[in-house]
């Protein structure tokens, strides 16, 4: 009897273990951590290109690329972006260095759209405002999309973050910047551009 107690009292400590460690750690939280892959595909619904008003997994055509991916959380465009973008897309096409990224991706995230899919005035809404900032049709080397957060939960993108940039090799990432409300300025912005365009030493 007392040998049947005490695995009883040991099958129920184990099992509080286990439950507190699934509740600290869930199995499906993924952190971006530099040096690590990107967690998985996300199917965006894209504003220009070949697949214009499209859904499409864009990364899946990046597996031996050097590219920029970047995630804006906002309901509005900022100013400055669209100047910057347009920079950065004349900055790709101009620079043949061996390294340098060959294409960038931006996606908007507006949290009032809870499924780009299904949600479709207002993503069509937002599509039309982010068109009028950004000249998306002459940005041959930057895919412009439109997510929501369901999609990209594997990209863990906190609400402190404004601006998720990711400078990436072969679907890892090799450096990453996370810029808040207070950073995420045209001046802010532009500083993180310059640090992922850099070439790694020995490039």
């Amino acid at each position: 009897m007392r040998v049947f107690s005490s695995f009883l009292v040991m099958l129920l400590f184990y099992q509080l273990l286990n439950a507190a460690q699934d509740k600290a750690v869930p199995a499906t939280e993924v952190i971006l951590k530099e040096g690590e892959i990107l967690p998985g595909p996300f199917h965006a619904f894209l504003l220009n290109g070949p697949r214009k008003d499209r859904l499409h997994a864009l990364i899946n055509e990046k597996p031996d690329k050097t590219f920029i991916l970047m995630f804006f959380q906002c309901s509005t465009v900022p100013e400055y972006l669209g100047k910057s973008l347009e920079d950065l897309n004349s900055n790709i096409k101009g620079n043949k260095s061996k390294g340098f990224p060959t294409s960038a991706m931006a996606i908007f995230v507006n949290p009032d759209i809870k499924n780009v899919v299904k949600d479709d005035e207002k993503r069509n809404d937002f599509v039309k405002a982010i068109r009028a900032a950004i000249s998306v049709e002459k940005s041959d080397f930057i895919e412009v999309a439109v997510d929501d957060l369901d999609d990209l939960k594997n990209y863990k993108l906190g609400n402190a973050t404004t601006v998720l940039m990711l400078r990436c090799e072969n679907l890892k990432v090799i450096k990453m910047l996370n810029l808040d409300a207070s950073s995420s300025n045209a001046e802010g912005f532009s500083k993180a551009l310059d640090q992922l365009l850099e070439l790694p030493k020995g490039k």
